[in-house]
């Protein structure tokens, strides 16, 4: 209610005190730290005065109706400028305005300049009672609006964040959107996250946000500089200082905070197998109070960052390993070639074994494809445009389709199947001879979950096809299909070698 407009309600019972209690002045005094600020006034030229001249704060949280029949003898008020100077006032008496939590947060006054022995009637008593609570119960309608709105922010601000952690690639980019959110929502002067060393004596503060004009603290910055912060961070606990000036774990060494711009600071700790590995920062340059949403907000705010930033550690461990994982397979693989090299370098029929060797370079291609998408999903034009380079001729290959995700399994299964394709198109098919290509579409046929992929290879301008007198290997694992289960039609059109290859896309899926 600090500084808002005026407002009719609140006016007019200010002008029925007045008049009801006969005085020249009748004011809604709401107590600040620093300040008494008139939310209405009658007879009074000021919006608010310094909180050491307020009458309305002598014995406040007595929460009773306060009189004073002559200001200038009674030793509170005596030497009050608002008594001793040119306003003169002489009379007081003001009802609290007590909201339902119980909290004292003002008074309904009213003032006279000449002093009044009697004080008021208990009729006039009655009614200003009255009018306070009136008072009361406006404050309580409004503070219950403005809650409302408020928590509807903050759950807007926490979706906003974890659309800022689901897009963000890095740590460093995550925090300091949700930062700039925080700092927006809170009306702070600086927000930033920073990781705790394994004793919780330094916090290297990140890239943090700032409002204008207010300088950052990325860095390296030691608790015990500040004051006794560790204890409730160690102990995995909010740190939340309303006024670093007048807490006691800081308010011996408010220079260094002085120095930054913080009155008042929450550390919200980020908790990793019962430590505390880093804190979610916000300071106000003035003191504040922390409301239990604010801090309610704060610790999602934490959790989200401290789901995200693991996420985002587990999958750069993940992709170490999965490197680690293609280093050692590709040497294995060298290695079985080697050893298939030496072992068979006597046969006399070299065909074999160097189809064993080809197969075995379209494995490994097949592997770097999924290695790519981290052993997820593949995409079976990714696959095919893999193995077609590897085998060469991808200038006479024309593919064609739309997204297909392939499972690890069907993945290396598919690989070999058009290698093999490849390899009999070179040898005795449509890639044997000058202007022959090869057409490898692909078809969806059916909604999900009982759709079904079809893979169509059709060779045209190669020599006159004839089927094979005999099925070699290669032959068995093209009729084995896309994932070893069958569903194939090849044809021996003497216009050109074609195939059908059917699966369903479920089942690709998840091979």
């Amino acid at each position: 209610m600090l500084d808002t407009p005026e407002e009719q309600a609140f006016d007019d019972i200010v002008f029925i005190a007045s008049r009801t209690c006969d005085t020249p002045i009748a004011l809604i005094s709401l107590l600040d730290h620093d300040r008494q600020w008139f939310k209405a006034r009658v007879g009074l030229d000021v919006s608010e005065t310094e909180i050491a001249q307020s009458v309305c704060q002598i014995d406040i949280d007595e929460a009773n109706v306060l009189v004073i029949p002559d200001l200038t003898c009674d030793p509170r008020t005596a030497k009050n400028p608002l008594v001793t100077g040119e306003r003169a006032f002489r009379f007081y008496a003001g009802a609290p305005l007590v909201l339902r939590s119980g909290v004292v947060v003002g008074r309904l006054c009213v003032i006279d300049t000449v002093p009044r022995p009697e004080g008021l009637t208990p009729e006039q008593l009655t009614l200003l009672r009255a009018l306070g609570r009136q008072v009361s119960d406006q404050l309580d309608l409004r503070r219950a609006g403005q809650i409302s709105a408020r928590l509807l922010e903050l759950q807007s601000a926490l979706i906003e964040i974890g659309e800022c952690i689901r897009a963000s690639e890095e740590a460093v980019e995550m925090t300091s959107a949700a930062a700039a959110v925080v700092g927006r929502v809170l009306q702070v002067e600086r927000a930033s996250f920073g990781l705790v060393d394994p004793d919780v004596e330094n916090v290297d503060v990140e890239a943090d946000w700032t409002a204008p004009g207010v300088a950052s603290i990325a860095g390296r910055h030691r608790f015990a500089d500040y004051g006794a912060l560790r204890a409730d961070l160690v102990a995995g606990e909010p740190l939340v200082i309303e006024d670093v000036a007048t807490d006691h774990r800081t308010s011996a060494n408010t220079a260094a905070m002085h120095a930054l711009d913080i009155g008042a600071l929450v550390n919200m700790p980020v908790r990793e197998r019962g430590r505390t590995v880093a804190i979610f920062i916000v300071n106000a340059a003035r003191p504040r109070t922390w409301t239990p949403d604010e801090l309610l907000f704060l610790r999602s705010v934490a959790d989200r960052l401290e789901a995200g930033v693991a996420r985002l550690r587990a999958e750069q461990q993940q992709s170490i390993l999965n490197g680690e994982i293609n280093h050692r397979l590709k040497n294995m693989l060298a290695m079985v070639q080697a050893i298939a090299s030496q072992t068979l370098r006597a046969v006399s029929e070299r065909e074999p074994v160097e189809s064993f060797e080809r197969r075995l370079v379209a494995l490994s291609a097949a592997h770097d494809v999924l290695l790519q998408k981290s052993w997820k999903d593949a995409d079976l034009r990714t696959v095919a445009e893999a193995v077609v380079e590897t085998v060469g001729f991808g200038d006479r290959v024309n593919l064609d389709g739309p997204s297909v995700p392939l499972g690890a399994r069907a993945a290396l299964s598919f690989s070999l199947v058009v290698h093999e394709l490849m390899t009999n198109a070179c040898k005795y098919g449509s890639l044997c001879m000058e202007g022959g290509h090869v057409e490898l579409t692909w078809i969806i046929e059916g909604n999900a979950p009982n759709a079904s992929l079809i893979v169509r290879w059709r060779e045209r301008g190669g020599p006159p096809v004839v089927a094979p007198s005999r099925k070699g290997f290669g032959s068995r694992l093209i009729r084995l299909g896309l994932t070893g289960t069958g569903g194939t039609d090849l044809r021996y059109d003497p216009d050109g070698f074609e195939a059908d290859l059917r699966a369903s896309v479920e089942h690709l899926a998840q091979a």
